[in-house]
């Protein structure tokens, strides 16, 4: 369409951008794939809201998707989700007109649609609209890519050819584009695979905004600029964006914004029905952050700048696909109980590169523990590490890390921490002076990499016998551990030009819709006979073989392309 075309047609519609006189309510119900299972149908049935977003993708679990997908075709989605749709979130979502938005679909979107597709069928809910957005994965076009000159790595340097022919997967982050446009076009839910965390959420406002009709009307390439879509009385649509990323990176992480993982986390009440959070999103980007009433946590100003610091690097240009957002003039007020209110964001221009979360192989991998108790746990646990050493001491490939849980490894540099010989050791500025500390006991572990898979089954097979040919009293091992692929991973950047994303949403039909399309008289003279049978008959094999056969007419048999 001409430029000259988009103008005419901008000119002849209308959005009603502003005229809501009630905020937007987008919930996050996880944070990444291990999170609470079933909490966002706690939250549904303790919350009315317009939109649920789920962040099943932290940047290991995209490898590890690819990993079952590589075994498995139909693998490399977060299965988590079938199991609350199935028991309960998929009949809320229905009933409560909520919108479901999650990267769920992680390395095969289209498995997991067909999947949640089958249960919205088996459910009665034969005219769930599923969407997904794919176009991330391009890892069959790394090695042209590179060639060309258009991906690169953090440094922007080129990516040497042989870490090209080791990577096994490759995906660019989409921003919200494509996410408004699958609402727009009728979703109930969209599954995508990576998109950046907190474009989930602001594609939830493009829709309800009204930016994505706009930007559907005009046909607009689904990742264009987004500030371009923003209606005409819209005056700074670049900081509106920030806003509602600001929004979506307080709740992208779950209940890490409620309380959980807090550093006052001994004044928080109730972490055991820790609520997940809302956001209430205005139009002009300014939000407040909640929770459902009733549930355990605390929505404090502490809590909330603890999240909004969370993995931002430069407050001043945090980069998404979307926008780079500035925090530093943002400010959070507590407006209420369990309510604080963020506004403030300042928006720029979307950056040139997406960033692309990659891996690659690096060999293999395998850990072990033992309990090392006392008297002398520390000193006998080193010479427990002495020992395995010693005993693989003739496999020049292997590297073993060992450390001695319990003595302050975990604290950071400078702290104190506890020498093999008991004694603590004071950091700079440390208070606790030289002291004798007897441990009850020590943790040791044990971490090695090869590139040879037989080395690692070695130093799996050496760790057990250290219970009887070690030092006294040494315990507590589990089972032999298991060689693993060691996968690393590898941030990138690449032309955000060369990444074309797309909209599908798969249509689905029930046997018994298909049937009726082709013979319409069998609805009357035999499916709504059989219905009668199944609901009217008291008992005796009629009824059992009608409700049979309607169960038999509700199952799936295509699903085609749909928009």
């Amino acid at each position: 369409m001409s430029v000259r075309r988009k103008e005419q047609v901008s000119r002849g519609l209308t959005w009603n951008m502003g005229s809501r006189n009630k905020p937007i309510t987008v919930a996050g119900a996880g944070g990444f794939w291990g999170d609470q299972v079933m909490a966002p149908v706690d939250l549904l049935e303790n919350a009315d809201v317009d939109y649920i977003t789920m962040d099943y993708l932290a940047e290991v679990t995209m490898s590890i998707m690819h990993k079952q997908k590589n075994r498995d075709p139909t693998a490399g989605w977060a299965t988590d989700i079938f199991e609350w749709l199935e028991a309960g979130g998929l009949n809320l979502l229905r009933n409560k007109n909520t919108k479901l938005v999650t990267n769920a679909g992680g390395a095969n979107p289209n498995s997991c649609a067909e999947a949640i597709l089958g249960l919205a069928c088996a459910l009665g809910w034969t005219d769930c609209q599923i969407a997904i957005v794919v176009g991330d994965d391009i890892h069959s076009r790394i090695g042209d890519l590179c060639s060309d000159g258009l991906i690169c790595d953090k440094k922007e340097k080129p990516v040497e050819d042989n870490m090209v022919d080791d990577l096994i997967s490759a995906n660019a982050y989409l921003g919200a584009g494509p996410i408004s446009r699958a609402l727009e076009r009728g979703a109930d839910i969209v599954l995508t695979g990576r998109v950046a965390d907190a474009s989930l959420i602001v594609g939830c406002m493009l829709h309800a905004d009204e930016w994505a009709k706009k930007a559907e009307a005009l046909n607009l390439p689904l990742c264009s600029a987004i500030d371009d879509w923003a209606p005409e009385e819209v005056a700074n649509p670049l900081d509106v964006i920030a806003g509602w990323t600001l929004a979506g990176h307080l709740i992208e992480c779950g209940a890490q914004v409620t309380g959980g993982n807090a550093d006052g986390w001994a004044e928080i009440e109730d972490l055991v029905n820790l609520g997940y959070p809302i956001a209430e999103i205005e139009s002009d980007g300014t939000c407040v952050i909640t929770k459902p009433e009733g549930s355990g946590g605390a929505v404090t100003r502490g809590n909330v700048a603890e999240q909004m610091i969370y993995e931002i690097g430069d407050p001043g240009a945090y980069k998404t696909p979307d926008i780079v957002l500035d925090f530093r003039q943002v400010t959070l007020d507590e407006v209420g109980e369990n309510r604080v209110r963020a506004c403030g964001a300042i928006g720029k221009p979307r950056p040139k590169q997406l960033k692309v979360s990659s891996c690659y192989s690096d060999g293999w991998f395998a850990a072990g523990t033992l309990l090392i108790p006392g008297p002398n746990a520390i000193a006998k646990a080193n010479a427990t590490d002495q020992i395995l050493q010693g005993r693989l001491s003739h496999l020049e490939n292997i590297t073993i890390q060992s450390e001695l849980m319990g003595t302050g490894i975990t604290m950071p540099k400078g702290s104190t921490t506890i020498t093999q010989y008991g004694n603590l050791k004071e950091g700079e500025g440390g208070v606790c002076g030289s002291q004798t500390m007897e441990l009850p006991e020590v943790l040791i572990r044990w971490s090695a990499k090869s590139q040879n898979r037989k080395d690692i089954e070695v130093f799996a097979k050496s760790i057990a016998p250290l219970v009887l040919t070690g030092p006294g009293g040494v315990s507590g091992y589990a089972a032999r551990p298991r060689p693993r692929a060691q996968l690393r991973f590898l941030p990138l950047l690449v032309e955000r030009e060369i990444v074309e994303a797309s909209v599908q949403i798969p249509m689905l039909r029930t046997l018994r819709t298909a049937l009726t399309e082709r013979r319409p008289d069998l609805e009357a003279r035999v499916f709504n006979r059989l219905q009668k049978i199944a609901e009217r008959e008291r008992k005796g094999l009629t009824k059992r073989i009608a409700n049979r056969v309607i169960k038999g007419l509700e199952k799936p048999v295509e699903k085609a392309g749909g928009k």
